[in-house]
């Protein structure tokens, strides 16, 4: 998806209009989650690894090896994988506020919520380089939310890994010209 605006105008309703239409930035890969999720991940890989190694010198090549073998692999998305689906995600994704909807855009599906709504939060990288905007999609709290998959996936939205562990999050991530789109969402939401 090369052009955001002819992305967009290609899932235009009749008589809807296009306000604002941006990517995320692809060259942005670490969030604040990754604080923990980059050392916890060579970590992970690390120990894994020597467990490896360790069935590998020991000669247990055998059913035994399964086990660390898929843990390991587990360990290298985290490590590798996860940010090679971010910046994929980044590179196809379009974002689009119309007069009606908000729109995500990808090549398999499209995700939109109501424009109007005003139950979104926005949040800005330090100097207000990058904004990222989040709107709340009801889902439960508590207990319920961590069985029916709300909780993680806002644990994991955004690094990589979110959609391994219950449904993505609905938000913008990552955006460039923040401000146009802050100004398009609220003139549209009033």
């Amino acid at each position: 998806m090369n052009d955001p605006q002819q992305t967009a105008r290609e899932h235009l309703g009749p008589d809807e209009h296009l306000y604002w239409a941006g990517t995320s930035d692809p060259a942005k890969l670490f969030t604040g989650r990754d604080g923990f999720l980059v050392p916890f991940s060579l970590f992970w890989t690390g120990f894994v690894l020597f467990a490896v190694a360790d069935v590998v010198r020991n000669g247990y090549l055998g059913v035994g090896a399964i086990i660390p073998i898929v843990l390991s692999l587990v360990g290298l998305h985290l490590v590798f994988g996860r940010f090679i689906v971010k910046a994929h995600r980044k590179r196809t994704t379009v974002y689009a506020v119309t007069d009606r909807r908000a729109l995500i855009i990808t090549p398999n599906t499209t995700r939109e919520v109501p424009v109007g709504r005003t139950d979104r939060t926005i949040a800005w990288t330090g100097g207000r380089r990058h904004c990222s905007v989040e709107w709340n999609t009801g889902d439960p709290s508590g207990v319920a939310a961590f069985f029916a998959g709300g909780a993680t996936a806002k644990i994991y939205a955004n690094t990589g890994l979110d959609g391994l562990f219950g449904p993505q999050v609905f938000a913008f991530w990552d955006v460039r010209d923040g401000e146009e789109l802050v100004r398009e969402l609220d003139r549209v939401s009033r």
